[in-house]
């Protein structure tokens, strides 16, 4: 079954451009500059859109790290059982903050934020790191559509 984006983001415009932002910078595999771009290219403003866009991915990524934080006791002995898990800790204590350069990332940056969480990484830096690069890559993805004359 295909998902028309373009109706969807017709009928829900900014708010659902919203959620599904949200959603994406969780651990369901959603693209939200795919939605971000159709959502321009549909006819929503582009100054909104690039707000509700980075705010709600931004708000994900911040729940992602309060998760982390709060079920940091159920959650430190489960990273450690897995491999995967004793690898996410072991990267953020080698390289600190420095790891949340890699936070923008598909599928190893939405993780990494919940790592972020329970490994007690200041929350100012995450903030300021993360978010940032979150923009930054709709801006880039915004610049490749507009290069691809999508926009």
């Amino acid at each position: 079954m295909d998902f028309n984006w373009h109706q969807f983001v017709l009928t829900y415009g900014l708010w659902g451009l919203g959620g599904a932002s949200f959603v994406s910078a969780t651990i369901i595999p959603l693209s939200s500059e795919a939605i971000l771009i159709a959502g321009i290219a549909s006819g929503l403003p582009f100054a909104p859109a690039f707000a509700v866009c980075s705010v709600g991915n931004c708000l994900a990524c911040a729940c992602n790290y309060g998760l982390g934080a709060v079920l940091r006791p159920t959650m430190l002995p489960r990273l450690t059982a897995s491999r995967s898990g004793r690898k996410a800790l072991a990267w953020m204590e080698r390289w600190g903050l420095w790891s949340l350069l890699a936070s923008w990332l598909p599928f190893v940056g939405d993780p990494l934020t919940v790592v972020a969480g329970t490994a007690r990484v200041h929350i100012l830096w995450f903030a300021v790191i993360v978010f940032a690069l979150r923009i930054l890559r709709y801006v880039a993805a915004l610049y490749g559509a507009h290069i691809a004359n999508i926009l």
